[in-house]
């Protein structure tokens, strides 16, 4: 019990609790609400119990390191290898191939390397040339000229 509070709810039971669930990606207030607490108590618990805040962070960063060596793999291709029955009842293992994704290469590469992958959705044109803006006409834009005659 704290200086002048009321007892606490903690026990050891919890820093399991929040291992699991950080694997399973909820977040801090997600967390509060499946133990029964208010954000502020769970703030609280990470300061006041080493083995809370110690199990939290190691859950996040096993989730993180299973994530980022799944998208690695999808980023340059994988082999993965399935079980499968044939009609006379044996089981064999197959081998499948799985070739790169563009998606995933490009998703890892910009987080890895966002000065040079990232689109933010800024479009940065360098040239050594003058910039030359042309006023034209309503309709030349389409392609079609305004001689005038």
């Amino acid at each position: 019990m704290g200086a002048g509070g009321r007892p606490t709810s903690y026990t050891e039971k919890m820093a399991d609790q929040v291992f699991e669930m950080s694997l399973l990606g909820l977040t801090d207030v997600q967390m509060a609400k499946v133990l029964g607490i208010c954000e502020a108590t769970f703030n609280n618990y990470k300061h006041e119990h080493p083995k809370f805040l110690e199990s939290l962070t190691r859950g996040r960063e096993e989730a993180d390191a299973k994530v980022a060596r799944a998208m690695y793999q999808r980023a340059i291709g994988v082999s993965i290898y399935e079980e499968a029955l044939t009609r006379d009842g044996e089981v064999v293992r197959l081998k499948k191939e799985l070739p790169s994704d563009t998606a995933a290469a490009k998703h890892w590469l910009a987080n890895r390397q966002r000065g040079l992958w990232a689109n933010n959705g800024e479009t940065t044109i360098k040239t050594d040339q003058p910039l030359v803006i042309t006023l034209t006409e309503k309709g030349e834009a389409n392609g079609e000229t305004n001689t005038g005659v």
